[in-house]
């Protein structure tokens, strides 16, 4: 299963606002066996939202999107993911009874922007919302599924964790996710990436990236994440150990130092 995740917001674009939404579903999506394929941000625009959305579909199953599915004028999430599905924008009755009745418990009144949060494309099944206002929208087509969530952050990951994961979890190929960082200090990323690159050959179900944390030539520091997917628990984590026992012996072996494992 291939996925693709959305950040919609000219906030994001224009760095008043760090994008953590993505990073933290796109860590949720690789525990489960879902491959992370694109990280999108795009601007609270309409055109911009149908042509990526039509885009995610034909290239991904999973889409995720974040942000724009508030009362605001900007707030064009919704709207423009109907039109990209060519379906009618309409009041789903599930968000409708959820967003009247929050309303009504806060003695507010229930306005047409506020009747803005309980529309959706035609078909679509609301996702509740525990930590806010505006429910999350649910959506498959050509066997294709589409999600939008808030793009509050506690809001994302409570509509997420509540509702959505466990629907994932159905869906999701049953692959295990097994990684393990190795820190070492006295080697240069560019002495260790021919070994990273035999030792992928070696294990072609294993992924791995160095990353730099220090400086190449006057205090070299690295990590080494290494990554793999398999059908058991217990394979996953053998052929994570088996690359990273190796990679110890090729760090005592050019004199450098593990600092943590």
């Amino acid at each position: 299963m291939k996925a693709w995740i959305i950040t919609i917001g000219n906030e994001i674009l224009i760095g008043r606002i760090v994008n953590t939404n993505s990073a933290w579903l796109a860590k949720k999506l690789t525990t489960m066996g879902i491959e992370v394929r694109r990280m999108i941000t795009i601007p609270d625009e309409e055109d911009e939202i149908i042509h990526t959305f039509r885009e995610a579909v034909r290239h991904a199953d999973l889409i995720i999107s974040t942000g724009g599915l508030g009362p605001t004028f900007d707030d064009k999430t919704s709207e423009a993911l109907a039109k990209a599905l060519n379906r009618k924008w309409v009041i789903n009755p599930d968000a409708y009874e959820e967003v009247k009745r929050k309303f009504e418990e806060a003695n507010m009144e229930l306005t047409e922007a506020r009747l803005k949060m309980a529309k959706m494309p035609e078909g679509s099944v609301s996702l509740s919302n525990s930590a806010g206002t505006a429910p999350g929208i649910l959506i498959e087509t050509n066997r294709k599924l589409i999600v939008a969530l808030p793009g509050v952050p506690r809001e994302m990951k409570a509509i997420f964790e509540e509702n959505l994961e466990k629907i994932l979890a159905e869906k999701a190929p049953h692959k295990y996710y097994a990684e393990k960082s190795i820190g070492v200090v006295g080697i240069p990323e560019s002495a260790f990436a021919p070994y990273i690159d035999e030792l992928m050959k070696k294990y072609p179900k294993i992924y791995i990236k160095s990353h730099p944390r220090g400086h190449e030539t006057k205090g070299p520091v690295l990590e080494i994440h290494i990554t793999t997917y398999a059908d058991t628990e217990r394979d996953a984590i053998k052929l994570v150990e088996d690359a990273a026992n190796e990679i110890i012996e090729k760090i005592d072996e050019l004199g450098g130092e593990v600092t943590y494992q």
